[in-house]
């Protein structure tokens, strides 16, 4: 026991008045949380996309936000008819304005869509905030239309909404449900509160957090929605690790400081080391350096360092006041003992009978064939795309209405530039534009092409017109000539829209045309597809070293925990297994309800959490069994033995896992929804297949050399002089070598 929980346990009240006082500080910073985070996220800023779109804003005078008004109409409409819109738009700092009357293809054929597109300068967030006032002013301006606030700006603005909501509501459905599973599991009211408030203070004082970083960095909306989705898992269920363990070791006869002790020991020893894994894991996810990615690795692991600092500190202190109160508000439920002790008698083969080895064989490969869909599965992330918001946003409507009435082009085209330094001929240049734009026009896909060659005019006609300053003006846009660099580009409309695995096809194409251009030219490609290209490459190119780093630290951790080679070994093989059939299954279960590709963010995302979490089990079962194997049992009976003891622990654990991540999959944001609905099916299979079957199943087949140096002290009365910290973390109380009774439970 440390100096920490020592100390909680002897000054009670001095520790939950200062945990009091921080909760008390941290909900004023929680509640301003949401105000300050940031959408998007989901671009890399050093990469070729971001990089050229400010060079092409410098050139051309383009403004980084561009918002789209979109106006449906029960009658045809004409650019006086939409002057009122210009205005408002004008007047809400609009520095440049694009309608029918300077684009006739933002006019539908029956003039009663109309689009305009307006430029803002400024700061990302602060075009954001006007999307709400202007979908107000612009509301009512047109009789009998419909006018619809859409663009990056306000689908940003709009996720961001929707996250709040997200996490509001997936909040007040798991709270009732945990209420209900932790009467079950513990049957008692004071027991059921605790981790419920455990749980609360973690998410006000992880919130608080976040709005501090807020002051120096921006962090995505996605913080929000992933602090509430681990830290009610972690919260909830490092509490009732250790609040279990103190109920038993009270039942057990102990007085309250016995208990206490035994239990931070144990239970309270596995939570600070399998929090530490999540929080390992976690930090993974800041090497690809995204925000969306730098957010959810922050979200989780401050989480996570406050549930474990909750754990170690104002729980015990908790439990030393309460005593024997935690029991009070017992509830007796209609099922019993006997139905468990049946329950448990009923499955002593649960770790593989007598052919362990063909039970392991199964069900491994039951969990690969679970992951033949990762084999075609197709990562990409959402881009210029509003499929992300739930039906009937505005944001979301106005880009139907244009696609459904209009089309997309025009409105995000992929942008080949072309730039030459000084002293190259515009004819030169000219050239390599009509080279590339006949090679654009020829592929796949391609829905139309602009740029200064596109309408037929030879090198040598482009050369004279920009000449001349009358035909010039004409080149608006595509041409540009600034301290004698010359930058000009060509925009692609694909057939497919920008958000098609086509589209993010055909950006890489360009690219590969670009990379053989001759001297002294730089062909480079930009857009809303490209910036998406480059945040999904930036992601696939971090895999190998988020993986190497997790499976590296929970190798070091296990080992140091278990003094066993093997056994970190078979461990990082149940994790594979894990990550593996949970996203095979979600590829799957998206590609038949016809949603694939899957978001770039979610298997990553999945890959780092489970790690982490898969600790707990883990580390809870492998304890158990070392602690029977070293009191004297035989090696396949300690197995058993240990699968059993802890079941109804690690059942319960994941009950409220699932309960949290599921209650996120009703998300409105696609993304949030991947992630929960992937989480919760990765819970259910590593709790229920590989804890229960596959690992004990494996672990008799290999018999006890998978232990290692932590088998040492067999059939000694006691442990040894070098235990590891693997017999020291959570482990049921035992009475005579048998597994302690349980003071409540769900089997």
């Amino acid at each position: 026991m440390n100096r920490v929980t020592r100390f909680s346990i002897a000054r009670p009240w001095t520790v939950i008045v200062g945990w009091i006082i921080i909760f008390l500080v941290s909900a004023a910073g929680a509640i301003q949380l949401d105000g300050a985070l940031s959408a998007g996220g989901f671009t890399n800023p050093r990469a070729e996309a971001l990089t050229t779109q400010a060079d092409v804003e410098k050139a051309f005078g383009d403004q980084p936000n561009q918002i789209i008004v979109a106006v449906d109409s029960k009658t045809a409409q004409d650019a006086g008819g939409l002057a009122p819109l210009v205005t408002v738009l004008q007047d809400a700092g609009a520095s440049t304005i694009t309608g029918p009357a300077q684009n006739t293809k933002f006019l539908s054929a029956d003039r009663k869509t109309a689009v305009i597109v307006a430029g803002f300068g400024g700061d990302n967030t602060a075009v954001q905030n006007k999307v709400p006032d202007l979908q107000r002013s612009l509301g009512g301006k047109i009789a009998d239309a419909s006018v619809y606030v859409t663009g990056q700006p306000a689908l940003d603005y709009q996720l961001n909404v929707h996250s709040k909501e997200d996490a509001t509501r997936a909040e007040m459905i798991v709270f009732p449900f945990l209420i209900v599973v932790l009467l079950l599991v513990f049957r008692s009211v004071v027991a059921t509160l605790v981790p419920l408030l455990m749980a609360g203070t973690a998410l006000a004082v992880a919130s608080a957090l976040g709005f501090v970083a807020t002051r120096f960095t921006d962090i995505s909306i996605l913080y929000s929605n992933i602090v509430s989705m681990i830290g009610l898992a972690v919260a909830v269920d490092y509490s009732l690790f250790i609040i279990k363990r103190y109920r038993d070791e009270l039942a057990a006869g102990k007085d309250t400081v016995a208990a206490l002790e035994t239990a931070t020991k144990t239970a309270g020893r596995s939570v600070v080391f399998s929090g530490i894994a999540v929080a390992v894991a976690l930090v993974a996810l800041f090497i690809p350096n995204v925000m969306a990615f730098t957010s959810i690795a922050l979200g989780g692991v401050l989480v996570t360092l406050v549930a474990i600092g909750l754990s170690v500190t104002v729980l015990p202190a908790g439990l030393k006041l309460l005593g024997g109160r935690i029991n009070w508000g017992t509830i007796k439920l209609p099922f019993g003992r006997g139905r468990e002790d049946a329950a448990k008698g009923g499955r002593r083969t649960l770790a593989g009978g007598r052919r362990p080895a063909l039970v392991g064989l199964l069900g491994v490969a039951a969990m690969l064939l679970a992951a033949v869909p990762v084999l075609s599965i197709s990562l990409q992330s959402p881009v210029a795309s509003a499929t992300v918001l739930p039906s009937g946003d505005p944001a979301r409507e106005g880009l139907t209405v244009i696609d459904r009435n209009i089309g997309h082009e025009g409105l995000f085209p992929i942008q080949i530039v072309v730039s030459a330094p000084a002293g190259t001929s515009t004819q030169d240049v000219a050239e390599r534009v009509e080279s590339l734009t006949a090679s654009a026009k020829a592929k796949a896909g391609v829905a139309a092409v602009t740029s200064v060659t596109s309408t037929g005019a030879s090198p040598a006609q482009v050369q004279a017109a920009l000449g001349n300053p009358q035909t010039a003006a004409s080149f608006k846009g595509l041409w540009s000539e600034q301290n004698g660099r010359t930058t000009a580009r060509i925009l692609v409309d694909t057939v497919e829209g920008p958000d098609s695995v086509r589209a993010h096809e055909l950006v890489k194409e360009f690219r590969s045309d670009g990379a053989a251009a001759p001297a002294p030219f730089t062909v480079r490609v930009t857009g809303a597809t490209a910036q998406g290209v480059d945040f999904d490459e930036t992601l696939v190119g971090s895999i190998p070293l988020i993986a190497g780093l997790v499976v590296v630290l929970t190798f070091v951790m296990l080992a140091f925990a278990f003094r066993s080679f093997l056994l970190p070994l078979l461990a990082l093989f149940f994790n594979s297994l894990v990550v593996l059939a949970s996203v095979g299954l979600l590829t799957g279960l998206l590609s038949l309800g016809g949603s694939a590709p899957l978001n770039s963010v979610t298997p990553i995302l999945l890959f780092a959490v489970m790690f982490g979490l898969s600790m707990d089990y883990m580390v809870i079962i492998m304890s158990r069994i070392v602690e029977a194997f070293r009191s004297g049992s035989d090696f396949h009976v300690a197995v058993t033995t240990g699968v059993r003891a802890t079941r109804s622990m690690i059942n319960s654990a994941a009950i409220i896992m699932v309960a949290v991540f599921v209650s996120f999959s009703s998300a409105q944001i696609s993304i949030v929804r991947e992630i929960g609905f992937g989480l919760a099916i990765a819970v259910i299979l590593d709790a229920l297949v590989v804890r229960m079957f596959i690992m004990p199943a494996i672990l008799r087949a290999a018999g006890p050399r998978v232990l290692g140096r932590a088998s040492a002290g067999h059939g000694s009365d006691g442990p040894a002089a070098g235990e590891t910290a693997a017999e020291e973390v959570a482990a049921l109380p035992t009475h005579d070598g048998a597994p302690a009774p349980e003071s409540a439970g769900v089997h």
